[in-house]
């Protein structure tokens, strides 16, 4: 990878940083376009969205099965790649509207205190900026740009595809549009996703 930065600038001195730089001088991107990123200095890159599995309702023994057949089909996968992590903010209201609804229409006194429970817990999660959904990206890329580099990396993104679908994962090869707002949200603090330091415990270890 050399001095290569997802999203950043390249290394530089310390007058040259006071310097005031564009948006995408500061993030090294050049252009957005045909669903690939190509930077300032001369690389590009892909992104594949990975919908998240909740592995907490897998027994110990179904984790381990589900880590044998992952790591059985990224074994293919040489070449390094990155995950990003990001929250993306959810809109309640409709949501809330709903479960008004079924409080107009609701009779017996238990249900209607459950909805009014969750309706409050709804509430709360907007009150707070809790309300928010976790997304994956992977992120694969070709350090040295030519007439083959375009085409190498959406052979990576489709196998990649291909491989995680294999292990019962839903993905996406994000578009022009789609890129644009994971770069948004990489540069608002707000959306920032902050992983929880205790990850390693929750690890399955396959031997």
């Amino acid at each position: 990878m050399g001095n290569f930065k997802l999203f950043g600038h390249s290394n530089k001195n310390k007058s040259e940083q006071k310097e005031e730089i564009s948006a995408n001088t500061f993030l090294n991107i050049r252009t957005v376009q045909d669903g690939k990123i190509y930077t300032i200095d001369n690389k590009i890159l892909g992104i594949l969205r990975i919908y998240p599995k909740n592995c907490n309702l897998m027994s110990q023994d179904e984790r381990k099965a589900h880590a044998r057949v992952l790591t059985s089909n990224m074994a293919t996968e040489l070449k390094p790649f990155k995950l990003y992590f990001a929250n993306r903010p959810v809109d309640l209201q409709r949501n809330q509207d709903y479960q008004a609804m079924l409080m107009d229409n609701e009779a017996n006194s238990t249900k209607f205190y459950l909805l009014n429970q969750r309706m409050k817990s709804f509430g709360m999660l907007s009150a707070t900026g809790k309300a928010q959904e976790s997304e994956i990206y992977l992120i694969i890329w070709e350090a040295k740009l030519d007439d083959h580099s375009a085409v190498e990396i959406d052979k990576r993104l489709n196998e990649m595809k291909r491989n995680l679908s294999n292990a019962t994962y839903k993905t996406e090869i994000l578009n022009d549009k789609q890129i644009i707002q994971v770069i948004n949200g990489f540069t608002n603090p707000v959306t920032a996703y902050l992983e929880d330091q205790n990850y390693m415990d929750n690890i399955v270890q396959v031997k």
